[in-house]
Formats: structure tokens, C-alpha cells, sequence
């Protein structure tokens, strides 16, 4: 086995640490406190700092999307500002690559270098109030207008539904077909008749993402994905599975910034005469947490490796990566939060930060109980007695 990164590999991981610690990092802070509508407009202006720069390119290649690239660059973006990875991933990845990947000659042409460029914003609108992780429960339809597709329903929890130019969106076009051959993904475009985006939602970590619920009556679609309908079951499957390493990226970078401060702080806090990182019961937190970054790391990589290769079992890999990493950013927060103890507890606190977008890993894109019914699931098919 080799786990060294090529010299590409750690040029991309070193330029664009060095960006983001003089780019993106100094705007966490001011996107965590900002009204939404605020953080709408700075959000915007980090999509572009990344786009100008090339990062929101990283594991572009031909048709394809290498997914170690990918990770290497979200770990450092979320790193930095896990806000601004969450939103860069839902315009470049969930949407432009979903594009890329899945879409036509046509559509690939007419969206994907503009969301790269940041000159239009991407999102991904498929999870319901009635239908999270239970995608066949969703009440979204769409039906021919001659030769449109006109799309009736509601969509939350959007990321980028704010600022966004480009919504890929998940509907039944035939219901009697069931979810597997009856539904698609239909492109829509900012400014649509019917299309109605509600007012940025507040949440609890990872403020600074755009996140709104879009509502549709009889809205016309630009499009469907890939021009074939009842496709889409199988797309946005395929795209989650893939996502879940990004996630895992997102969870790592979270716990690499939450040890960073932590450390920092254990080599200044001075208590009963001595730094509090000489303490065993500090340092035994720290090992823990360098343990667990490292883990998660070496996960997402696998999974990222195992995607790119199609190997068998790729699945179960990327479960296995999310669901670590999401469980073990929430366990780095806590001790972050317990190293930091009244320092870390107060509001605008970088450790603050951090612990509250933390907890969001655990529940995105399939929560870990989904993961781990995924993981139980494909272990018990192995050992099917024929």
C-alpha cells in the first residue's frame, strides 16, 4: 500500500492552505455573526476569492472528478471557514459536477464553466420535510406542458437556495413507476415563473451558508438532467455516495481547526504554574484528537481512492468515512470546548465556532444511523447463505 500523496497532491494541499489561511479564514468570523441577508452578499464574494484563485476547480479532469483532489481541497476550505466549504460544495460539486457528470453536451456547456467561475451559483434541491433520508417519500412532481417540464412542490434545507442561479431539483415524473424508474432531476433557473425562494433560515452552526426552503407552482424546468427522464434515483445516489467524502472533508477540517485552537491554547494557558498542555489530562485530549483528524483522514481518502478506481465495496467505504469522521468532529469539539472551558464557551469564540457547526456532519446527506444501516446492511449480504 502507499499512502503518499503525489507532489501534485501536496502542492494543491500547501497552495491552498496558504490561500485560505490569507483569504478565507479572516471572513469566518464575520459570516458566523452576520445577518443572513449580510452573509448572502460575503458568501458570494468568497465563492469569487475561490473561483479567481482556481480552487473551485480542484479534481476537475476531462468527464471525470477525482475525488482525492476534492478532498484534499475541502479539508483546507473547511478548514478555514467550514461555512464557505458547505456553500462552495453545494455550487461547484452537488450542482456543477452533478452537471459535469450526469448532464448532456449542452447542459455541461451551458452551466458548468460559469458555476466554476463563480459568475453563477449552484444548488441542489431534493430534501423535503417528509422525505430526508426516505428520498422515495417525496412529494415534488413534475408533468409535460407540451415540450416542457413543469415542476409543482416544495424543497428545504437548500443550500445556496439564496444566491443561487442554477437549482438542480429531484421530482417524480411518473409516480406509478416508482422511485427507481419515476423519478428525474430537472434543471431550473434563477427567475423562473413560479419559482419562490423564502428568506435565508437561521441555524446553528455553519451560519454563514445560504440555506432557504424553495417552494414551485407550475414552474417551468430549463431542462432534465442528462435529457432522459426517470433517471434520477440513480443519480442522486450516485452523487450522495461521492458526497459523502466531501462530508467526511468537511468533518475533518472542522476537527483539524477545532485541535489547532486547542493546542494553541494549551501552549499559552498558564495554571497552577504551568502550561496546561504539560497536564496529562489536556495532552491525552490533544493525542485524541490528532488520532481521530487522522483516522477520518485516512477514511476519506480510501473512500475517495475506492470511488475513483469504481472498486467494489466503494459504498460501504464512503459510509464508513462519514460516519466516522461526523461522530469523531463531534467527540474533537467537545474536548476543544473542555481544553478552552470558559474561553471556548463564550459567543464569537473561535472554539464556539466550531462547536456548533460540528454537530452537522451527523445529520447531512444521511444521518449516522443511516450510514450505519447502510454498513450492517452490505456486511450481512456477504455472508448470504446461498
Amino acid at each position: 500500500m502507499d499512502y503518499q500523496l503525489s507532489l501534485q497532491e501536496i502542492k494543491l494541499q500547501q497552495d491552498l492552505a496558504a490561500f485560505c489561511r490569507a483569504q478565507i479564514a479572516p471572513r469566518a468570523k464575520m459570516l458566523d455573526q452576520s445577518s443572513r441577508n449580510e452573509a448572502c452578499t460575503y458568501m458570494k464574494e468568497n465563492l469569487k476569492l475561490l473561483a479567481n484563485a482556481g480552487w473551485l476547480e480542484a479534481g476537475y479532469a476531462d468527464d471525470s472528478l477525482d475525488l482525492i483532489a476534492h478532498y484534499i481541497a475541502g479539508e483546507e476550505i473547511a478548514k478555514a471557514c467550514p461555512a464557505t466549504f458547505l456553500s462552495a460544495r453545494a455550487s461547484a460539486f452537488l450542482c456543477a459536477a452533478t452537471l459535469k457528470l450526469l448532464g448532456t453536451p449542452e447542459q455541461k456547456q451551458r452551466y458548468v464553466p460559469a458555476i466554476l467561475k463563480a459568475e453563477k451559483v449552484g444548488a441542489f434541491a431534493y430534501s423535503e420535510e417528509q422525505a430526508g433520508s426516505d428520498m422515495a417519500a417525496i412529494a415534488a412532481v413534475a408533468r409535460r406542458n407540451g415540450d416542457t417540464w413543469v415542476i409543482s412542490g416544495m424543497k428545504n434545507f437548500v443550500v445556496n437556495a439564496p444566491i443561487a442561479d442554477v437549482l438542480l431539483v429531484l421530482a417524480y415524473n411518473d409516480k406509478d413507476a416508482g422511485a427507481e424508474q419515476g423519478m428525474s432531476i430537472f434543471i431550473m433557473e434563477k427567475g423562473a415563473e413560479g419559482l419562490k425562494v423564502a428568506a435565508p433560515i437561521e441555524t446553528l452552526g455553519l451560519r454563514g451558508a445560504p440555506i432557504a426552503s424553495v417552494s414551485m407552482e407550475n414552474c417551468a424546468a430549463a431542462g432534465i438532467l442528462g435529457g432522459v427522464p426517470g433517471k434520477g434515483y440513480g443519480q442522486i445516489n450516485k452523487i450522495l455516495t461521492m458526497g459523502a467524502v466531501g462530508i467526511a472533508a468537511l468533518c475533518v477540517g472542522i476537527g483539524m481547526a477545532c485541535m489547532e485552537v486547542s493546542t494553541n491554547h494549551a501552549k499559552t494557558r498558564i495554571a497552577f504554574g504551568r502550561r496546561i498542555g504539560m497536564y496529562q489530562d489536556v495532552g491525552f485530549k490533544l493525542a485524541d484528537m490528532f488520532t481521530n483528524n487522522d483516522l477520518g483522514r485516512m477514511l476519506g481518502l480510501r473512500a475517495a481512492w475506492s470511488l475513483n478506481t469504481s472498486e467494489h465495496g466503494a459504498e460501504e467505504l464512503a459510509a464508513c468515512a462519514k460516519l466516522f469522521s461526523s461522530e469523531a468532529v463531534t467527540k474533537i469539539a467537545n474536548w476543544g470546548m473542555q481544553i478552552l472551558a470558559g474561553h471556548g464557551y463564550l459567543a464569537g469564540s473561535d472554539m464556539e465556532r466550531l462547536y456548533r457547526d460540528a454537530k452537522f456532519g451527523e445529520i447531512c446527506e444521511g444521518t449516522s444511523e443511516m450510514q450505519r444501516a447502510l454498513i450492517s446492511r452490505t456486511e450481512l449480504d456477504r455472508y448470504v447463505q446461498a
